[in-house]
């Protein structure tokens, strides 16, 4: 999905970013166009956190004291985090993509092209031969697909966490996955799916009783069963 949204302000396109959960995507060509000022003017008002690369994390607190700043390092641990996030530049895409699994909305601005100087440039305001100015170009893109299946588990006898669709699975009863090659071959044709099938089971509260729900997805040999 990809939105044109020239003529608009950069403050109105963080809205419809928001709004969607989406990012909006940056090119070398839109540096210094008021993004930060604009996303954390947009944060101090709706009193959202800002994700910004962890090496700034103290320059954008000096410059946006009123804005709860997040370094990029430090969410990947933090559990209690707030539903809505926004993020500056030069936050990982891996890390947007994470947090969108576990449930998080997040949007902002996500550039992976720029380098650690230009970011920098950036916080402190400095505006050397500022190149052209593209704002019409600016779009709100859906970049991130949530994967069907997520399972982590940091020990072996650890509880794991599942995330089924992008939804976070509570309440785990038992948690079942098979995937197997085309006929069970191996080496130059492993990559071959042969079957996959995932199982998972949880406790539902309804009407106030508590039950046991199924989720159970079979493809290939493994749904003729």
């Amino acid at each position: 999905m990809k939105l044109e949204l020239a003529n608009r302000t950069i403050f109105e396109l963080l809205k419809e970013a928001d709004a969607k959960g989406e990012m909006i995507v940056t090119n070398e060509r839109q540096r210094y166009i008021g993004k930060t000022k604009a996303l954390m003017s947009y944060a101090e008002i709706n009193q959202l956190p800002v994700i910004v690369p962890e090496r700034l994390k103290r320059d954008y607190l000096k410059r946006y004291p009123k804005v709860r700043i997040l370094g990029d390092a430090e969410v990947t641990y933090i559990d209690a985090l707030p539903l809505v996030l926004l993020c500056d530049e030069g936050v990982p895409k891996r890390i947007i993509e994470e947090l969108k699994i576990r449930g998080h909305g997040v949007s902002g601005f996500l550039n992976e092209f720029q380098d650690a100087n230009e970011y920098a440039t950036t916080v402190a305001g400095f505006d050397p031969a500022t190149p052209k100015r593209d704002l019409s170009s600016l779009t709100v893109e859906k970049i991130f697909e949530t994967p069907l299946l997520k399972i982590e588990l940091d020990e072996i006898d650890s509880v794991p966490r599942i995330f089924y669709k992008g939804e976070k699975i509570i309440d785990r009863v038992a948690v079942d996955f098979e995937w197997r090659t085309a006929d069970g071959r191996m080496f130059e044709e492993s990559d071959k799916i042969g079957s996959t099938y995932i199982r998972i089971k949880h406790g539902k509260e309804i009407n106030g009783m508590l039950t046991v729900d199924t989720k159970e997805i079979a493809f290939g040999e493994r749904a003729y069963r």
